[in-house]
């Protein structure tokens, strides 16, 4: 999984290299860290998750983007029978979102921000006398999100945002409240 974002992350380094010099000034990259707090049943069997996520934007006017979210994610399980390992449950969100800002530039930006796509995930635990047991999958994943940026150099800014994740597995879902604080800047001239 950590393989298949490396790549992602790659090719997408390379589609922005190739984008004419004076287009670049609409694309940017956010990188930041993620704390998931699991609801539901899934916040019963799993504690905190943790994770980083990258997005590429680029934006069409000055109050609309769009792009790309790649991410890796974890959680562990809280009570386990003696004798096992804790499970942990991991996955790779990439979601593309369509971004609005609710103001116009100038010191403090607030948007919303919707995402549609897949969560590849795994989950494995060490069982005595079986060894690992893993298992893997993919499902449809949408989080809609509220954030604000804050700007921390002349073309650098803070990105604060809280959203609503949902992946909706066979006959149920996977939901938590994901908390990440990022750094956006801009690529190119």
């Amino acid at each position: 999984m950590k393989k298949a974002l490396l790549t992602i992350a790659v090719v997408c380094l390379a589609v922005l290299m190739t984008v004419p010099a004076g287009a670049q000034n609409k694309f940017s990259v956010n990188i930041g860290g993620d704390v998931l707090l699991p609801m539901g049943d899934f916040g019963d069997g799993y504690s905190i998750g943790f994770g980083g996520s990258v997005r590429g934007q680029y934006d069409f006017t000055p109050m609309f983007g769009a792009g790309l979210t790649v991410g890796y994610f974890t959680w562990s399980a809280k009570d386990v029978p003696a004798g096992v390992s804790k499970p942990t449950f991991s996955g790779l969100p990439i979601r593309v979102f369509g971004k609005y800002y609710f103001m116009p530039e100038g010191k403090l930006r607030v948007y919303g921000q919707a995402e549609l796509g897949l969560f590849f995930w795994s989950m494995s635990v060490d069982v005595p006398f079986f060894g690992k047991v893993s298992t893997t999958g993919s499902d449809f994943s949408y989080a809609p999100v509220l954030g604000v940026e804050v700007p921390i150099g002349k073309t650098t800014m803070l990105d604060g945002s809280v959203r609503y994740d949902g992946i909706a597995t066979s006959g149920s879902s996977i939901s938590n409240i994901g908390i990440r604080l990022g750094v956006k800047f801009p690529i190119g001239g």
